[in-house]
């Protein structure tokens, strides 16, 4: 079961087994940093972080994390293998290389992270980016149990329907704002889908340090205030009628007073009941064009 992920709980949650988040980021508002704080995360509580480098600044995610319990592949020097040297490419089926490089299988957990989506969905095809996804987080087909997938996403490049399809595939996501405040640098909303099929979103401010730590998380309290329209210049529909359609307190009297035909008063229901139930009979007038014998038909019979 999945449950509700905060930005404040980036560095501590234990998020279940099949929690898939989807980080939208765009040029003016990038999201590495916060990616970055999520590997730290996950190599404290996983036996292995598999990092899928598909940009070319993700290079630099190994010089801010911990690479004891994190394998980074690089899949941007030669991202369509047009020289046939690297070891990852985009046009390379992304499951099967992993499995190669998971070394244990069993109870061990691990966690997947790719930076970026971005790349798979110009090169390969949206609906092939969410098999990737759905498959590395519902199913074993890597031999082990995966504790958690993370993706970032360019949402800048890409169009509505395509960006749609992903998220719809994540059951966390994270879209990167402008901070509402001067006093925190990031802002973000975030989407959770539970299993009973409920959204529940919430907006943060936070900050992030040259560490990629984050801190002075604050929640966004938005208060929508109605207000009624008391005008009284607006203009009655029913002003300029052939026909009224209210009734005075005279009419309303008289209307209350009317017996319905269906219904029963009391001296309906004594005259009904002081009616003597007497014997029944039944009178038949043939007309004149009924064929009625009056003879009898057994009248020769010797009976």
């Amino acid at each position: 079961m999945c449950r509700h992920v905060r930005v404040a709980d980036l560095s501590f949650i234990n998020i279940v087994t099949d929690d898939t988040v989807i980080k939208c980021d765009s040029s003016d508002y990038p999201g590495r940093g916060v990616l970055c704080s999520f590997i730290t995360s996950l190599a404290e509580r996983v036996d292995e972080v598999h990092i899928v480098c598909y940009d070319g600044r993700s290079r630099d995610i190994k010089s801010h994390i911990d690479v004891s319990r994190c394998k980074i592949y690089d899949g941007h020097s030669d991202i369509l293998n047009w020289n046939s040297t690297a070891s990852l490419n985009a046009t390379m089926d992304l499951i099967p290389f992993l499995k190669d490089k998971i070394n244990f299988h069993g109870n061990k957990k691990i966690a997947v992270v790719i930076d970026s989506l971005s790349q798979l969905i110009l090169y390969r095809s949206a609906s092939y980016t969410c098999q990737v996804i759905h498959k590395l987080a519902h199913t074993q087909c890597l031999g082990c149990e995966v504790e958690q997938v993370v993706c970032l996403l360019h949402e800048d490049l890409h169009d509505h329907m395509a960006c749609s399809l992903v998220e719809h595939t994540a059951s966390t996501i994270i879209k990167m704002k402008k901070p509402s405040t001067d006093q925190h640098t990031h802002g973000c909303d975030v989407f959770h889908k539970k299993i009973s099929g409920k959204i529940t979103q919430i907006s943060e401010n936070f900050s992030l340090t040259n560490n990629f730590e984050i801190k002075d998380v604050k929640e966004v309290s938005t208060v929508i205030s109605l207000q009624s329209s008391t005008d009284d210049s607006q203009v009655d529909p029913a002003a300029n009628l052939t026909f009224n359609l209210t009734l005075t307190d005279k009419e309303k009297k008289a209307r209350s007073q009317v017996k319905l035909p269906y219904t029963y008063d009391q001296q309906r229901q004594e005259d009904t009941l002081s009616k003597s139930v007497g014997e029944g009979k039944i009178f038949y007038q043939p007309d004149e064009i009924d064929d009625f014998d009056e003879e009898d038909p057994d009248d020769d019979l010797d009976i």
